[in-house]
């Protein structure tokens, strides 16, 4: 969901959750008031962290000669450009059987992880989309 989506339920939240408490309020248990406000409070910085770090963006740009690597949340916050030719996709398996592998891109004494928030299949897609756009692919041991 957008964050103005999160809005609008938060404030459906608010509402509905202040008419409950003044309710009580004036039935006399004021001490369900704060409580309410802090309730709906922490749903909010809860939500609101949840749709920060689902904003996070890695963005891959290809061309015949470079390659730029771009990551962050709202905008890049980091940038690489490498060359193209000298950069190799290196995979390590998971530890584990049924989890994803790390997928890095490698160039001089530089590695960076990419597709951190992707899942299984998603990362032999990625994969397979670099390698046919000319990446070598290197496999490692898991450690």
């Amino acid at each position: 969901m957008s964050w103005d989506t999160n809005k609008k339920i938060l404030a459906f939240m608010f509402i509905f959750n202040m008419v409950i408490a003044l309710s009580w309020t004036a039935m006399g248990a004021w001490m369900v008031l704060p409580f309410a406000g802090l309730e709906i409070l922490l749903v909010g910085i809860g939500m609101y962290y949840v749709s920060w770090k689902l904003s996070f963006k890695e963005i891959l740009l290809f061309d015949a000669e470079s390659l730029i690597v771009q990551k962050g949340v709202y905008y890049p916050k980091q940038e690489w450009h490498w060359g193209a030719g000298q950069t190799t996709l290196i995979k390590r398996p998971s530890k584990y059987r049924m989890s994803a592998p790390t997928l890095f891109l490698e160039h001089q004494n530089q590695r960076i992880e990419i597709g951190q928030a992707l899942n299984r299949s998603e990362k032999k897609q990625l994969r397979e989309h670099l390698v046919n756009l000319g990446l070598t692919m290197q496999v490692i041991q898991a450690q």
